[in-house]
This record gives C-alpha cells, structure tokens and sequence, in this order.
C-alpha cells in the first residue's frame, strides 16, 4: 500500500460497508476502527493489524495470514473460512467468533480470548494457544496436532472427533470437556485436569497418559481403561487393551 497510513484509516473506517474483496496487503492499520465492516474476500496478508477493532466484522473467506493482529478485538465477527495461517493473535480478543473451516495453523494465540467460539473443522495446527481461554468452544473435527495448549483454559470445551495428536495439554483445564472420539495419540496430559471430561471412543490413549492427569469418578474413559478407585483421589487403571 502506498497512501499514508491516516488517510488509508480514515478512508477504511467511512468506507465500512463497501471493502469486500479489498487489497490491504501489508497496510499499516493499527487502532483502526472497522466495527461490523464488510470485509469479505479481503488481502490483508502480512497486515498491521495491531489493536484493531473489528468486532462483528464480516470476514469470511479473507486472507490474513502473516497479519499482526496482537491485541485486536474479533469478537462475534464472521471469519468462516479466512486463512489466519501464521498469523499473530496473542491477547486478541475473538470471543463468539465463527472460525467454522478457517486455517489459524501456525499461529500464535497466547493468551488470546476464543471463548465461546465456533472452530467447526478448523485447522489449527502447530499453533501456541498457551493460557489461552477456550472455555465452551465448538471444537467438533477440528485439526489440532502438535498444537501448544500448555494452561489453556479447555472448561466445558466441545472436541469430540478432534485431531489432537501430539497436542502439548500440560496444565489445561478441560473439567467437562467432551473429546470423545478424539484422537489423542502422543499428547501430553501432564498435571491436565480432565475431571468430568468425556473421553469415550477416543483413541490412542494410554493409561501413562491418564496417570500424569487429574481425574475424578466423572471421567469417563475408553472401554479398554477401567479404574478401580482406593478413594476420592487413588486409583488403578487396568488396561485391558490388547
């Protein structure tokens, strides 16, 4: 972009409606504020997106890979199937956001807000959510491994036939999530508190991995793990896989 960055600002924030399918590749947009702009289609590859306001912003099939969206608000804003891949979104705040089918591989999501969110068949491979907050995604299908969750806030979260494999869970919180039919082959569950989360139909799990865990009588397991509790807290797991 060549125009000047205020006058590039002030065009875009009057022009809210009217930026569908938009060249902003590598603009300088930082602060900006595009509330519920329509920016469908748009290039923003490699953006200054910084401290950005988008909040209910349509953003569907745009691209922002490599854009610096650190400290953005992205909250309930329509980003189904944008590519995010790269992307810096540490501190943003996408709470209820729709990123049904987008790609955030590669990304940095530490300490960012997705709270609520619908990450329906999103990839978000080798990406850093650590201390994110996912509590009560919509996480079905998604593809997440060799992702870092490492105290991500996992609370009531939906990844039921999720991709996890080799997913760093050090730490998360994931009370209640449902990740059954997921596959969880080599993830690290090390001090991961998994009481009351639903861990039926997965696979690849082992009974190392649940040891390193906190659960409770409300974890229920796969089939081929059957715990025998000494108490509240003391348990035995027999594996009865073959």
């Amino acid at each position: 972009m060549t125009e000047d960055t205020p006058s590039l600002k002030k065009k875009l924030e009057g022009s809210k409606k009217f930026l569908q399918n938009a060249d902003l590749k590598g603009a300088d947009l930082e602060g900006a504020d595009l509330q519920g702009a329509e920016l469908g289609g748009a290039d923003m590859r490699g953006a200054n997106l910084k401290k950005i306001f988008l909040s209910e912003a349509k953003i569907s099939k745009a691209n922002l890979s490599e854009a610096d969206l650190s400290n953005a608000n992205l909250s309930g804003a329509d980003l189904n199937k944008s590519n995010l891949g790269g992307a810096n979104l540490q501190h943003a705040y996408i709470r209820r956001a729709d990123l049904r089918g987008a790609n955030l591989s590669g990304t940095n999501l530490i300490k960012a807000n997705l709270r609520e969110c619908a990450l329906f068949k999103t990839w978000i491979k080798k990406a850093d959510c650590s201390e994110a907050n996912m509590q009560n995604i919509k996480g079905a299908q998604m593809q997440m491994q060799e992702s870092v969750l490492k105290g991500t806030k996992l609370e009531g979260a939906d990844l039921s036939g999720a991709r996890l494999d080799g997913v760093n869970f050090e730490d998360a919180g994931l009370q209640t999530a449902n990740l059954s039919s997921a596959n969880l082959k080599g993830a690290n569950f090390n001090r991961a508190d998994l009481r009351g989360a639903n861990l039926r139909y997965v696979v690849g799990l082992t009974r190392e991995q649940i040891e390193l865990a906190q659960i409770d009588k409300r974890t229920l397991l796969p089939s081929y793990l059957k715990i025998k509790w000494a108490s509240e807290t003391q348990f035995k797991i027999i594996d009865n896989k073959s």
